[in-house]
């Protein structure tokens, strides 16, 4: 009995021993050669969730055990993240805005300094310079008599040789069919037609408007002028036609061109006729009861000085030697003398002296009314500002035919 105990003994020992060495053995192990079990995870879903997640680990022991641990976070928290792609883009903001009753007065814009205003073209003061002395461009005012390459015939006009037209010559035409054109470039256009007893209507022409229908009637032989017309900075094409028209004492329908003048003004010259002023309206408006209850005070209107302004005065001094009134080629009078003075202190502003023509033209900026002084006649006229401060003004001078050139010093 007792070898019986003595041998289970040595056996548990043994068992002991063995398991004892087994145990050694895995904990001193290297890892590499332990087989980890493959674990399961459950991650959290984007949604909150209060049920915690389980995590299968791999044991340390080579036994397949499978223990079941929480996740470090037991409530998962979602995350909305967006991304935002870069786009080129552009937006147009309009806003119109209708105020009814409203009206807001356009603001003045300053022209540059220096530039000459005109209300109109100014007066042709003859004699005129002749265009075909002359190469272009021109400026101020010129004389494109009848004989001129630009003046273009339709059928070929008679040319008539006379003292009285200009440079001694004009063109008639009896056909009424007939007509002439001439190109120009210019804003200002006058016509010297030839009058008579014999002579018809003819229409004005440019670039394909009428502008004007002329009665070239007269009991004598003349050699008038037509009015001024604006016509327009740029280039224009003028016709004189027939009108096939005449008046009721006339002869014939004869058409008769003495010269074309036209006026070109300089860079820096601006014309501007004034605007055409409204027309009342003929429709009567409803009477309206009103009954002033109260009203702010009216302020008095104050003085304000007139602004300075460019002034041209232009004169002919001429000698009558036809005793016709007019002033005609080869009649002006040389060297004379011509101030224009301040009224009120006599001061002399500009002075000049006549041409060969008799012409003179002085230019002052001020803003006091002045005097153009002839001191030798003791010829003297008044000339005041005009309207916007700028004004071009011409006078003539005519002597008797006994006062010869040769008499004056």
């Amino acid at each position: 009995m007792r070898r019986i105990q003595l041998f289970i003994i040595l056996s548990l020992a043994v068992s002991s021993l063995a398991v004892w060495a087994v145990a050694y053995h895995l904990s001193h192990a290297p890892l590499s050669k332990v087989a980890p079990l493959p674990t399961l995870a459950v991650l959290a879903s984007v949604t909150a969730s209060d049920t915690p997640t389980l995590i299968a680990i791999p044991s340390e022991t080579p036994t397949a055990t499978v223990t079941l641990l929480p996740s470090p976070t037991s409530t998962a928290t979602s995350t909305a993240t967006f991304t935002a792609t870069p786009t080129l883009s552009t937006r147009v903001l309009e806003i119109s805005a209708v105020m009814p009753g409203i009206y807001i007065p356009p603001t003045a814009t300053d022209f540059p300094f220096g530039t000459i205003l005109l209300p109109a073209p100014p007066e042709p003061i003859e004699p005129l310079p002749d265009a075909t002395q002359e190469p272009p461009p021109y400026s101020g005012w010129y004389s494109f008599e009848s004989d001129h390459p630009l003046v273009q015939y339709s059928t070929p006009w008679q040319a008539r040789q006379i003292a009285q037209a200009s440079c001694g010559q004009y063109h008639r035409s009896e056909n009424v069919t007939s007509y002439l054109t001439f190109p120009f470039e210019g804003e200002g256009l006058r016509i010297r037609y030839v009058a008579a007893r014999n002579m018809g209507i003819f229409d004005v022409v440019v670039d394909g408007e009428v502008i004007d229908t002329v009665d070239g009637y007269a009991p004598d032989l003349s050699f008038p002028g037509t009015q001024v017309y604006f016509v327009g900075s740029g280039t224009h094409t003028l016709t004189i036609r027939s009108a096939q028209k005449k008046h009721s004492q006339s002869d014939g329908y004869v058409v008769g061109l003495d010269a074309i003048q036209v006026f070109r003004g300089s860079e820096n010259m601006l014309i501007m006729p004034p605007s055409e002023s409204l027309t009342p309206s003929q429709v009567p408006q409803p009477a309206v009861d009103v009954e002033l209850v109260a009203a702010p005070s009216r302020q008095q209107p104050t003085a304000t000085p007139v602004a300075a302004g460019q002034l041209t005065a232009s004169v002919v001094v001429a000698y009558d030697e036809n005793g016709n009134r007019a002033v005609d080629p080869a009649e002006g009078v040389a060297g004379i003398s011509v101030r224009v003075v301040e009224v009120g202190t006599n001061r002399v502003m500009a002075q000049a002296v006549t041409d060969a023509q008799g012409f003179a033209q002085l230019q002052v900026i001020t803003s006091a009314d002045v005097q153009l002084v002839v001191p030798y006649f003791g010829k003297v006229w008044s000339v005041t500002q005009g309207r916007g401060g700028n004004r071009v003004t011409s006078f003539t001078l005519l002597l008797e035919p006994g006062n010869q050139p040769g008499l004056i010093p």
